[in-house]
């Protein structure tokens, strides 16, 4: 199972090499490209370390498809700059793994699903990237968390993920879906190794003009001692917690009390506008999605169809796109048409103006908020999975849809098992509170001692 990137330096000049016949013995469908025979190691803190990428970041000379038949052939010229700050930091880009359609939850991957590594009859989540490091091929994977694609899989999966502030990570390579929405993240093995990661990628870049200008660093709140979170004010929307199976529900209160034994005072509260988060979750990202999506034609990118003339050949090489995809494009046209705008994108933009105003205040009562990071544990392969999935929208609760609309950091870390499928718990801070996030994570993880429990499955 899942090794922390200790594990994987330990193993020296052997650790790629080992990586990557465990990825061609491996039939999960984890990885739809491997890439790492062809790099070599250099030096720094991930010295000679694999590292996975969802197949939506940019490498170069290295076929990137979003897992879409649209861009089926497309090799980017130019390495995005997370895999750049990864490479300058001695790790080795080793594959780009599987995911659902351009990073839309509810959209098939064009190559099929992915197994869990728990039960290969459980669905992954809509990013591999987890997967990966469940499975032990790589210790950490970096990948975009549109709509909490990689929380929700590592909480499908049993693995930490980190997404950082809004403008924390450079974006520049990332082909994303929903520009105010989409961010890049870490999945690891352990809340350090996803600290660790995401403080090398972490930095100003002049390529994105929404990265921040100051490189955050995640680890500086971190404390040791029987009450390391000894002060913590954490906060629970009840919101946030309806629809939540028993099972799942359990293993959170039970997540709730190790924090009230680590010195948080947790408290139940409501948000008055956690009912829209994810409604006007939906609708923004409908809408961006339609925009950025327009490009892929055949004019520029992927394959082009063959057609008598320059409309056929547009057509019938946007029928590529999966069918969720389309349907997604139309809806976000019909958001922005000038009959609807004003009734749904523009109010919905209003609205998030509200939902952002409103963690701000919650943010000068708690440190942080809590809740699981899915009502459920992973469903079976070739079942619609809960939440906004099932309606092919693209956020898949109140509290993952908050978390990305008003750009706040979060992490979701293993907290217990329902069967042998783990449970996720998402912890949600201030915007450029990462380092409250990753002391409450990292206090977590060691007095729940998941990583051991882990190994025992």
């Amino acid at each position: 199972m899942a090794k922390d990137i200790a594990a994987f330096k330990a193993a020296g000049d052997k650790a790629v090499l080992e990586s990557l016949e465990k990825i061609k013995k491996d039939d999960s469908n984890i990885f739809i490209t491997v890439c790492g025979s062809s790099k070599t190691a250099g030096s720094g803190p991930l010295a000679g370390v694999p590292i996975a990428l969802s197949d939506n970041i940019s490498v170069k000379d290295v076929e990137t498809t979003c897992a879409s038949k649209i861009l089926k052939g497309y090799i980017p010229p130019f390495s995005g700059k997370a895999v750049l700050d990864l490479e300058n930091a001695g790790a080795v880009i080793i594959g780009k793994t599987n995911m659902t359609e351009f990073g839309i939850l509810g959209a098939p991957s064009a190559y099929g699903p992915a197994q869990n590594p728990h039960d290969k009859t459980k669905k992954a989540g809509p990013s591999s990237a987890a997967a990966a490091v469940a499975a032990g091929l790589v210790p950490a994977a970096v990948s975009s968390d549109a709509g909490g694609i990689l929380r929700v899989s590592a909480s499908f999966c049993g693995t930490v993920a980190f997404k950082p502030s809004y403008g924390a990570i450079s974006r520049y390579g990332l082909i994303y879906y929903a520009g105010s929405l989409d961010q890049i993240g870490v999945t690891a093995a352990t809340v350090s190794d996803a600290a660790l990661v995401a403080e090398i990628l972490s930095g100003n870049d002049l390529c994105d003009t929404t990265s921040l200008p100051e490189k955050l660093v995640y680890t500086d709140k971190i404390k040791s001692g029987d009450k390391p979170l000894d002060g913590f004010r954490i906060g629970i929307p009840e919101e946030f917690l309806e629809g939540v199976t028993a099972d799942v529900m359990k293993t959170f209160e039970e997540a709730v009390s190790t924090f009230e034994k680590l010195g948080a005072v947790c408290k139940k509260f409501s948000m008055k506008t956690a009912k829209y988060m994810q409604p006007v979750h939906d609708i923004i990202a409908a809408g961006e999605s339609s925009a950025m999506l327009a490009k892929y034609d055949g004019t520029r990118f992927g394959p082009r169809a063959e057609a008598d003339n320059w409309h056929e050949m547009i057509a019938k090489t946007r029928a590529l796109f999966g069918p969720v995809v389309r349907r997604r494009i139309m809806l976000g046209v019909y958001l922005l048409k000038t009959a609807q705008y004003n009734d749904y994108y523009m109010k919905s933009m209003q609205t998030r103006t509200l939902i952002i105003e409103e963690f701000e205040s919650v943010f000068q009562e708690y440190d942080l908020l809590v809740s699981p990071t899915t009502k459920d544990i992973a469903p079976v392969i070739g079942t619609p999975c809960n939440g906004g999935c099932a309606d092919e929208l693209s956020s898949f609760s109140a509290a993952i849809a908050g978390a990305d609309l008003a750009g706040l950091p979060a992490a979701t870390v293993p907290c217990g098992f329902v069967g042998k499928l783990p449970a996720g718990l998402q912890i949600i801070g201030g915007y450029l509170k990462d380092a409250n996030v990753i002391a409450a994570a990292e206090a977590f993880e060691k007095a729940a001692d998941f990583v051991k429990v882990q190994e025992a499955v």
